[in-house]
């Protein structure tokens, strides 16, 4: 490769594991993206380390740091990490992504926000400050954390950052499908469902399985005006009267449809993703029931991102959550893949 194509690079991913978190597998992979990069430093380093590194991450933060030559390390915590050349679950591990600059300022308020916060510190009024927000939320294996997120390698006393960076598009996956046909809201309270079509909530809901997997792996979604799905909204529990929490505050009239997670829906929809030009980069933030949970084992969902953009410098997580912007505000979703494309 010559100098000149070197000096083209923006963008540049590495990846580091061992058997233990130590704080060498940031700099190990800040150092092997600094080659990809063809540079000694950085303006900025996006990091993602595995829960192994919860309790206490401040000294990988601060080898990322001295690797890259600069306190501009933002990132967070996962129950997993990956670059365009593998995925890492169930072991110590780093994940980076350099940038050889740092945007301009320009009109900064209508750009959009790479968004990452822990679990127990998310407010949905600060998630839908500004205009559009995307990026996940900090995951383990367990759910209850310890979390940590980070910025300007410091962590963030309120579990939550956030950072502009030059976004071309993001597009969502959100591996559901329809298990039941349209009906009609006719009665509800507050966010509980009570009546479809004039009957229990629940009892629609389970004519539509043959068994109820865990709750969640399903969700409901209003439909169009041709009963197409916008919005899919996490079921909250079922209730003791037959009703059904859910995560949205519905209206009598609206259609809806009960949906589940298909692997056969997450793969035709990161397909259709895939078939965009490559961009200069990709963040990818993963639902951790998502990539190898749902396929067996294997992450096809990111096998058929890096095939169909190979040398895509890419970066991302397995997380507790989503975020995106959807419908004119930022949602906080399960079950789904955000995927930014970075010019």
């Amino acid at each position: 490769m010559t100098d000149n194509a070197l000096m083209s690079i923006s963008y540049a991913s590495g990846l580091a594991h061992a058997s233990r978190a130590a704080p060498h597998l940031a700099s190990d992979a800040v150092e092997q993206a600094l080659a990809r990069l063809g540079d000694t430093r950085a303006a900025a380093v996006l990091l993602f380390l595995s829960a192994d590194f919860a309790h206490d991450p401040r000294p990988a933060l601060v080898a990322a740091a001295r690797a890259a030559q600069t306190i501009a390390v933002a990132g967070c915590t996962a129950l997993g990490v990956m670059n365009e050349d593998d995925w890492l679950l169930d072991t110590p591990a780093a994940a980076v992504m350099l940038l050889r600059e740092l945007p301009g300022s320009g009109d900064q308020a209508a750009q959009p926000r790479l968004t990452l916060a822990a679990p127990n510190t998310i407010d949905l009024a600060w998630l839908d400050d500004q205009p559009i927000r995307y990026g996940g939320v900090a995951g383990d294996p367990t759910g209850v954390g310890p979390y940590k997120v980070w910025r300007q390698s410091q962590i963030c006393p309120d579990g939550r950052c956030e950072m502009i960076l030059p976004t071309s598009d993001i597009a969502l996956s959100r591996g559901m499908a329809p298990i039941s046909p349209a009906f009609v809201v006719t009665e509800i309270e507050g966010f509980d469902l009570k009546t479809l079509n004039g009957r229990l909530a629940a009892a629609t809901l389970r004519r539509s399985l043959d068994h109820l997997p865990a709750l969640h792996e399903l969700a409901l979604a209003t439909l169009d005006e041709n009963d197409r799905p916008l919005d899919c909204w996490p079921l909250v529990s079922l209730n003791p009267d037959s009703g059904v929490t859910v995560a949205a505050r519905l209206l009598p009239g609206q259609r809806v449809a009960w949906m589940r997670r298909s692997a056969t829906a997450a793969l035709a929809e990161m397909r259709a993703i895939a078939d965009a030009p490559a961009p200069a980069a990709a963040l990818m933030f993963a639902c951790a029931a998502r990539g190898p949970s749902l396929h067996d084992g294997q992450d096809k969902e990111w096998q058929t991102l890096t095939r169909a953009w190979p040398g895509t410098p890419l970066a991302g997580f397995y997380g507790n959550g989503q975020i995106s912007h959807l419908g004119g505000s930022n949602r906080l979703l399960h079950q789904s893949v955000v995927l930014a494309q970075l010019a």
